[in-house]
């Protein structure tokens, strides 16, 4: 899944890449996944996309935004899938489920597994979207202080209650952190995720904060995780501590073998050693 890391480099290349190209045809397969999120109008792919040009792409949280000329915005995100681009004379991958195509003959193609947002929204749309509307702080913000962050962890309401993977991975709170990189934030952190927001110490705190601020940095610079592709097909550099792969293998600082745990929906990767539950 993108999460902010892999974000970023998405939409740096896509600025890079397509900005300033006229937009000349945009389409929208058919047969797609149930979960893809897409316009209500259909027509508005062409009517809102077709003649224009983009002219900034942003990458926050899981979503990118490709800023146009007219002022609507291009939404992609919370995806399992793939964002490429094929340059005139590339082959197109197997499954496409959109694919806007350039004056040059380059195409922007998505293909989505399981779930993804391929939307074009005005900015009031955008603002009332359910999730790229209600994003958090982001971990690359300046402002994403040890201090905001307190304040976060002790102001979001009933998620100030919960178990600290379900606070990290909700998009209102911190945003761009998904189950992938929850790993290593925690296991830097020294934290289980089990453990409960309220129960988490001062000089925890400051862990996590700082375990955050490490993981995205290091991933981004590094073009997201070696699992995940890039806008031109090339994985990126971050190699995770923890994923599927360190099961049963000794942890990095203890020696303990790591061990997968089954926990809100999802696997998680921990050491039972370095990261108690209590």
């Amino acid at each position: 899944m993108f999460e902010l890391p892999e974000v970023v480099t998405v939409a740096r290349q896509m600025h890079d890449r397509l900005r300033g190209e006229p937009i000349v045809s945009v389409d929208v397969a058919d047969e797609r996944p149930r979960f893809m999120f897409l316009n209500d109008d259909l027509g508005a792919y062409k009517s809102r996309l077709v003649g224009r040009k983009i002219v900034e792409v942003i990458g926050r949280g899981k979503w990118i935004r490709a800023m146009l000329d007219s002022g609507s915005i291009l939404l992609l995100g919370e995806m399992f899938g793939r964002i490429l681009y094929v340059p005139p004379d590339g082959e197109l991958p197997k499954k496409v489920h959109a694919q806007v195509t350039f004056a040059d003959g380059g195409r922007l193609v998505v293909t989505i597994q399981a779930w993804g947002g391929f939307q074009v929204l005005t900015p009031d749309e955008l603002a009332a979207h359910p999730y790229a509307g209600t994003q958090g702080v982001s971990a690359i913000d300046k402002a994403f202080t040890a201090e905001r962050f307190d304040g976060v962890l002790d102001g979001s309401g009933e998620w100030s209650r919960k178990p600290i993977k379900a606070f990290l991975v909700h998009e209102g709170n911190v945003c761009g952190i998904g189950n992938g990189y929850l790993q290593d934030i925690l296991f830097r952190a020294k934290l289980s995720p089990k453990r409960k927001v309220p129960d988490i110490a001062r000089d925890e705190r400051d862990r996590l904060h700082a375990a955050i601020v490490e993981t995205m940095t290091e991933a981004i610079d590094k073009g997201g995780r070696d699992t995940e592709k890039d806008l031109f097909g090339e994985p990126g550099g971050y190699v995770p501590i923890l994923d599927r792969r360190a099961k049963d293998q000794p942890c990095p600082d203890c020696g303990t073998p790591i061990e997968k745990i089954a926990y809100l929906g999802g696997s998680c990767y921990v050491c039972p050693n370095c990261q108690p539950a209590g």
